[in-house]
């Protein structure tokens, strides 16, 4: 089976997933929109596809598949309803939106559509998280304590909260999605956050600090700053028998990857293991699989994302209040 799928936003995120897209047998790139009808035809060129710069208008017109969503949160109106109402299986870029009632829309309708999704945090996939989920199984976990530091980047929107969400919702929303991942949903969460270094480029704090508490039991905290000159992301996780780190980061500029390494130890066993795959392939080729019929494996279905990006909403929250912020924002 050929899995005809559009994609909408042909910026630096969804020609990533166009590269991964174009190497997978089972797809076929059948449209691409993007508001610049320039940036929309220069990643339609090597696909052979149709180019447009209005989703309705694709989608109307488009017999597919499955829908790729890849633009800024600020940007998202109608992209998601109108795929899930298609009957369209939606991946989609996060943030997901910039307000929990966007998403909670979105989430209604692919449930009554009863359409597959998915939303692109990576860092599921990625081997040396697979190998430390592994690892930990059913074991408690005590401790996660992970961070995003680095700097600005170049793109006019992303120091604009209103537009982006701040640093928080746009970027350290994939280390706290992991935050979740291993130590489960969050009960409540409180933050601090200041701005002494990082000047007019943004309008949001350039350093934030959240504590959060799980229903597991466990804790967590995040670190994230965009005043670093260099960028580091990583997590750890303590809990019964094991201490873990992992690490990760990006390799390449035309073409660029997702890596990892995992180290640490389980009962005493010493881990190193470094990751020779793309999580942003995986993710993507998973998602093709799935649509197609196949074995593929939908780790973060926006139902579950959803939950994520209200933790972030959270924490933004939280830097403004002297208590605790009790989750969810928006019922579930």
């Amino acid at each position: 089976m050929t899995v005809t799928i559009a994609l909408v936003g042909a910026g630096g995120i969804g020609t990533i997933h166009l590269g991964t897209l174009a190497d997978i047998d089972a797809a076929d790139v059948t449209a691409i929109c993007d508001v610049s009808a320039e940036a929309a035809t220069a990643a339609a060129e090597e696909f052979g596809a149709d180019v447009y710069t209005d989703h309705e208008e694709m989608l109307s017109n488009e017999d597919l598949d499955a829908l790729f969503v890849a633009i800024p949160p600020f940007a998202h109106t109608t992209q998601e309803t109108a795929g899930a109402e298609a009957g369209l299986d939606l991946f989609v870029e996060k943030p997901i939106a910039l307000s929990g009632e966007t998403a909670a829309r979105v989430d209604e309708a692919i449930a009554e559509a009863q359409v597959r999704s998915q939303v692109g945090h990576m860092y599921r996939y990625s081997p040396v998280v697979e190998e430390a989920v592994d690892r930990i199984g059913d074991r408690d976990v005590a401790l996660i304590d992970g961070h995003w530091v680095g700097g600005v980047p170049p793109s006019g929107w992303w120091g604009v909260k209103e537009k982006s969400g701040g640093q928080v919702v746009e970027q350290a929303a994939h280390v706290f999605d992991l935050v979740r991942y291993f130590g489960g949903d969050v009960d409540s969460v409180c933050a601090q956050g200041g701005k002494s270094v990082v000047g007019d480029d943004i309008d949001f704090e350039d350093a934030v600090s959240a504590s959060m508490k799980h229903e597991s039991g466990a804790v967590s905290h995040v670190s994230t700053s965009c005043a670093s000159p260099d960028e580091h992301v990583a997590l750890r996780l303590v809990g019964d028998g094991f201490h873990l780190e992992l690490e990760f980061w990006f390799e390449g500029e035309e073409h660029p990857v997702s890596l990892g390494r995992l180290t640490g130890t389980v009962d005493g066993e010493p881990i190193d293991l470094e990751a020779e795959e793309d999580a942003w392939a995986r993710e993507v080729r998973s998602f093709v699989e799935t649509v197609d019929g196949g074995e593929g494996d939908l780790r973060s279905p926006y139902g579950d994302a959803r939950k994520t990006f209200e933790l972030t909403l959270a924490v933004n929250e939280a830097l403004d209040e002297e208590n605790a912020v009790e989750l969810p924002l928006v019922s579930q």
